[in-house]
């Protein structure tokens, strides 16, 4: 999506689709919405056309179109038509001054329609706005069900006050993408808000084209916000928009903290990403000048505190910890008991990120199958950058030299079976050097798999010396440790019955009672809330790190759990 609060509709050149799709099979009408500043301007808006699953030139480029803005009014209609297997635009009754179509047929099942505005003289990009287009209203369809606008299911808590009737909340995270730990959050709390009939609008910089008729362009920010309104802004990583937040005219500023990976490890297979955590650490500072403040746990909360200045006098008792994750109250089980058998199933769950070192994984992995030959490990999820993933598969196959078949990697998988996944494997292994709060172990607690974890600070907060931690990684050592541990049984029945108990404890915590909170009317800010123009970072805590929002950033995504 790529929308900035710098792009700020009224003030500088802007277009946007007033519709969220274009359906093809209706007609293939859609509007834009050019600002006063664009039709005054030397610019020309280009309608560019993409293979939505192909978006690459020439073999998913459809073709582009060329119109000047001084010929435009500020609503346009246009329509998008097939004729003979060619797509054609058209804006505005007017002729494109240029255009380009592909000569040659390109198949496709969807578009992705581009609106761009371009300066007359050097081309440059000066804003864009993007929309899916379909042939039929059965693929639309098909595209929004990765997240269900079902409000009502599943049903987590009520309120206990009376919403304010002139308030709306506005939540606000950088990126929003479903199947991401923050995404899912924002997501669940908006539906949270539904059920409860308090008016909400979701906001980001970046986001998931399928949602984006209930994601907003951040930007928007500036033109719906009202002076009795709440904002919900969500940190993991760096935002050039958070400045720009802080300056907003609102009731109450909320921050919850998911914690931001720490750089270092990830400087090796992504730099980039690892630049951005640094500028997201020296960013947190900012977080101190929000009226409420909340964490997913508190040692997220303890992180955030020590990057505040010391005449502030927060504690960790100031910041609300809440779970980073909603569930209905109906959705605990008794786990299945677990059948010691000789095929042990080792399992891992997340990202393939370096900080959760998946190698030292298969390192402990191969240190096991000396002890049990038909053990296998499974690696559930995706996001692998290209570095890391030849390096991981390097250390399976070149230094460890691992048995063919002994490693799955599952990649992304539905939510079906990622709880066959838990319900199936005998142990929930993590090497993971980085957690907020680390969703996977609480899954695997609650699925009656016993978690054998690197012992991070938040890890046994979530397991609260439930399941078995270490702090060493010797490998040998560890493989006999694991191996003794899943051949008692009644050791086994004793920590998942255990970890059982803990999970249903948090779980608990997460039917949205505590986001409902953050909203109460007669709530006080517990933060000595300082001039949110006046205080400034430290630069011995942000690791002295000039703060740019100019600076070139990556948009992939950096949640801690």
């Amino acid at each position: 999506m790529g929308a900035s609060l710098k792009h700020v509709p009224g003030a500088l050149s802007t277009i946007n689709f007033v519709n969220s799709e274009i359906v093809l099979a209706d007609g293939g009408l859609f509007e834009c919405r050019l600002s006063t500043q664009a039709i005054d301007s030397d610019l020309s808006v280009v309608i560019d056309v993409y293979d939505l699953d192909n978006p690459v030139h020439p073999d998913g480029h459809l073709g582009w179109w060329k119109f000047p803005v001084n010929r435009l009014s500020n609503f346009e209609k246009g329509l998008l038509s097939i004729e003979g297997g060619i797509v054609r635009c058209e804006l505005g009754e007017l002729p494109p001054a240029h255009f380009w179509e592909n000569d040659c047929k390109v198949p496709f099942k969807r578009l992705v329609i581009n609106a761009v505005l371009r300066a007359n003289i050097t081309n440059a990009i000066v804003y864009q706005d993007k929309v899916p287009a379909f042939k039929s209203r059965k693929d639309l369809a098909k595209f929004r069900t990765g997240f269900s606008r079902e409000w009502s299911l599943p049903r987590f808590a009520t309120l206990t006050y009376v919403f304010p009737r002139t308030s709306t909340v506005r939540i606000v995270s950088r990126n929003i993408f479903p199947r991401d730990a923050v995404g899912n959050l924002c997501l669940d709390v908006f539906k949270l808000l539904q059920q409860n009939n308090i008016p909400v609008e979701i906001y980001a910089e970046n986001t998931d084209l399928a949602l984006n008729d209930m994601v907003r362009r951040v930007d928007r920010l500036v033109t719906d916000i009202a002076a009795d309104d709440q904002l919900l802004y969500f940190f993991s990583t760096f935002d050039p928009n958070l400045e720009h937040l802080l300056s907003l005219k609102v009731k109450r500023l909320i921050a919850y903290f998911h914690g931001v990976t720490k750089p270092e490890l990830l400087q090796v297979f992504d730099p980039e990403l690892s630049v951005t955590c640094l500028k997201g650490i020296a960013q947190m500072a900012l977080l101190q000048k929000f009226d409420l403040l909340a964490a997913n746990s508190r040692v997220s909360a303890a992180t955030l505190v020590s990057m505040f200045d010391d005449d502030l006098g927060l504690c960790v008792d100031d910041i609300r910890v809440i779970p980073p994750r909603l569930m209905s109250a109906g959705s605990a089980q008794n786990a299945p008991s677990k059948h010691l058998e000789n095929k042990t199933k080792l399992l891992y769950v997340g990202r393939i990120k370096s900080h959760k070192k998946i190698e030292h994984l298969l390192e402990l992995f191969g240190a096991y199958l000396k002890l049990n030959a038909d053990a296998e490990l499974w690696i559930v999820g995706g996001g692998a950058d290209k570095a890391y993933w030849n390096y991981l598969k390097w250390v399976e196959l070149m230094q460890l030299k691992l048995p063919a078949g002994k490693v799955h990697w599952a990649g992304s998988v539905t939510d079906t079976q990622l709880a066959e996944h838990y319900a199936s494997a005998s142990a929930y292994v993590s090497m993971s050097e980085d957690e907020g709060f680390c969703l996977p172990v609480f899954e695997a607690m609650l699925a009656g798999t016993p978690v054998f974890a690197y012992g991070l600070p938040a890890v046994r907060e979530v397991m609260q010396d439930n399941g078995v931690y270490f702090l060493q990684k010797d490998y040998e050592h560890l493989a006999a440790a694991l191996h003794a541990l899943l051949h008692d049984s009644t050791r086994v029945e004793e920590i998942t019955v255990k970890q059982l108990a803990r999970a249903k404890i948090l779980m608990s915590e997460m039917n949205g009672r505590g986001f409902l909170g953050l909203f109460e009317p007669a709530v006080a800010a517990r933060v000595t809330k300082l001039s949110r123009t006046g205080a400034k970072q430290s630069p011995a805590k942000a690791g002295g790190f000039e703060l740019r929002t100019d600076s070139p950033d990556t948009h992939r995504l950096n949640d801690a759990s």
